[in-house]
């Protein structure tokens, strides 16, 4: 099953290379839907609003990596690795991804 809050190899739609992603789809969602909602990562480190930077080793990443939280994407669950890269990125770093989201969507109530 896929998580919430684990990254995993993915081959996007429209992208020639496999990278990591963020699952931030609520694990009940994950366990019942045949998509998943996800954001992708980049080595590729640009500091902006909408990103969230990983220390290498984090969430399982082999490099410092950033999450590209302008970019969600809903895919379907067979264009992800069954496995995740690493351990689940903790609640502070999983806060900080929600707050970019937010900006990067301009979701303010």
């Amino acid at each position: 099953m896929f998580e919430l809050g684990r990254l995993y190899w993915c081959q996007l739609p429209d992208d020639p290379k496999r990278r990591p992603v963020l699952v931030v789809s609520p694990d009940l969602r994950n366990a019942l839907a045949s998509d998943i909602v996800v954001i992708p990562a980049s080595t590729m480190v640009r500091v902006g609003p909408w990103h969230v930077v990983l220390r290498k080793g984090e969430g399982g990443v082999t490099h410092p990596t950033v999450l590209k939280c302008e970019q969600p994407a809903t895919i379907r669950k067979a264009r992800l690795a069954t496995e995740p890269l690493g351990r689940r990125l903790g609640v502070d770093r999983m806060s900080e991804v929600a707050a970019a989201i937010i900006r990067a969507l301009e979701l303010r109530a």
